[in-house]
């Protein structure tokens, strides 16, 4: 038996029931075949199919050849015997729904991950915001700049024209020129150019400037409009994502509607039990419940599933290492 949902496909391996119940010399082996292909084993090899132990039948010989008491064996045959107390409509029922909240986590898990990047992204709008103020700033104050050496040149060059032209009126009195009046304003002629020449080197590094930062303030603005795009588009992944997460939810629900309350707290104490190693006590888990509703119930037994078959992998690759 398989459940296709959007994120895995869970298998049910009828034989591991068998493995559980069986001795060593594979006695009952027929009959508990019978039974597990009449009730899919949901709380048996689907968990560890799901997490890639696909050598079930290698597990189930070492099963068969280990003594009944092995903490594995023992966690195997509780699994089993949760499964046995529930009705194949049951069974059915939560296994969908398991795969449903399963699929709820993936969406979850995702849309906590676009919720930390439209964070992230929002952060460094703010800050592309704020570096696109500053040159816009800088720009406004370099273009003011620019003016002010363009008005100095300006007056500076008339000052130079002006005494040039004293220059030549004085130098065109010839012998009767003063010598001293011509040295005066050549001192005043070679400020003025000296002048010039920092007034246009100042200007030419402003505009320069306004030239860099102008290609900056581009970038920038490029760099914001893109981001401004991601943050748009995150915001309706995390609006569809949660619309999808409610249709699961609601799913999941409708699929539940047939095992009551009280069973769904039943098998999550159970699990809970049968977990106590891994997760909260039964007694924690099962005072949690009382709080909450059908499908975060649901969301717990998938938790106690996943720790068991964690604590199941882990067993079974000390055992390896201690066989090598």
């Amino acid at each position: 038996m398989e459940i296709n949902t959007s994120n895995r496909t869970v298998a049910f391996d009828p034989n591991l029931l068998a493995a559980t119940k069986n001795g060593a010399d594979g006695s009952n082996v027929e009959l508990a075949s019978k039974k597990s292909a009449e009730q899919p084993v949901l709380l048996g090899s689907n968990i560890l199919v799901s997490y890639g132990i696909t050598d079930i039948e290698a597990l189930v010989s070492q099963l068969k050849n280990e003594n009944a008491d092995t903490r594995l064996s023992m966690k195997l045959k509780s699994l089993s015997s949760i499964a046995e107390g529930l009705s194949t409509q049951h069974l059915k029922a939560l296994e969908k729904a398991l795969a449903l909240a399963d699929s709820v986590k993936q969406l979850e898990n995702a849309q906590n991950n676009l919720k930390e990047g439209l964070t992230r992204s929002k952060a460094e709008l703010a800050i592309l915001q704020m570096q696109a103020e500053s040159l816009e700033k800088q720009i406004e104050n370099a273009r003011a700049n620019e003016e002010d050496y363009n008005k100095n040149l300006q007056k500076l060059k008339e000052r130079k024209a002006e005494i040039e032209s004293k220059i030549s009126s004085e130098e065109a009195k010839g012998e009767k020129a003063d010598k001293a009046a011509i040295a005066e304003l050549k001192a005043q002629l070679s400020d003025a150019e000296t002048q010039i020449k920092t007034n246009e080197d100042a200007k030419a590094a402003t505009e320069a400037k306004i030239k860099a930062d102008t290609a900056s303030l581009d970038g920038n603005k490029a760099k914001v409009k893109t981001l401004q795009d991601s943050i748009e588009k995150t915001a309706a992944e995390i609006d569809k994502n949660k619309n999808e997460i409610a249709s699961l939810n609601s799913q999941i629900s409708s699929v539940i509607s047939a095992l009551d309350e009280n069973t769904l707290k039943t098998i999550a104490e159970e699990l809970a039990a049968v977990a106590s190693e891994e997760t909260e006590s039964a007694h924690d888990i099962a005072k949690e419940e009382k709080k909450l509703e059908a499908t975060d119930v649901v969301k717990i037994i998938g938790d106690a599933l996943d720790a068991i078959a964690k604590g199941v992998l882990e067993e079974i690759a000390e055992r390896r290492i201690e066989t090598v």
